[in-house]
């Protein structure tokens, strides 16, 4: 069997934008002014589903720091072109975290969507995800014993 041809930076970020929707989707939560979970105040500059996308981004890369993600973000050419407007990093944590609970539900539709009891982000390497936490009662963890590189991907 040949092996599967790896995906592209620009490739695996838009398909992890597109399963974030499909995510949104069923879970049925809606955007509205850029906002998924409701706050008052007007419109973010940066769109959560943006910020989304940058979290799964950086779990699957395996950053545990926030300052070397943004680090590497920062230099990364093909990601500045995909999200022109950023949050500095404490915005961006802050974010995060008001979206924690949208998060945990978007956990559950992946797993629904996938027909499986994991997310359906893999690849070569497994990298735990903090967030199928909540799929892990399903089925037996695959990561048992697994531990994270000691840096992440350049």
């Amino acid at each position: 069997m040949p092996a599967s041809p790896a995906l592209n930076l620009e490739d695996t970020v838009t398909a992890v934008y597109c399963a974030l929707d499909d995510a949104l989707a069923d879970a049925q939560v809606q955007c509205r002014d850029g906002k998924l979970i409701w706050r008052p105040g007007p419109a973010p500059e940066v769109d959560d589903r943006e910020v989304l996308c940058l979290a799964v981004v950086q779990e699957l890369l395996g950053y545990e720091s926030d300052h070397a993600f943004f680090l590497w973000l920062e230099n990364n050419r093909t990601l500045r072109a995909l999200f022109p407007r950023r949050l500095s990093r404490p915005k961006f944590a802050d974010r995060r975290a008001l979206l924690t609970p949208l998060i945990q539900q978007l956990s559950q539709a992946f797993c629904e969507l996938g027909d499986e009891g994991q997310p359906p982000f893999s690849s070569s390497i497994r990298t735990p995800s903090t967030s199928a936490n909540l799929c892990a009662s399903k089925t037996a963890s695959a990561w048992t014993g697994w531990r994270p590189p000691a840096t992440a991907p350049r």
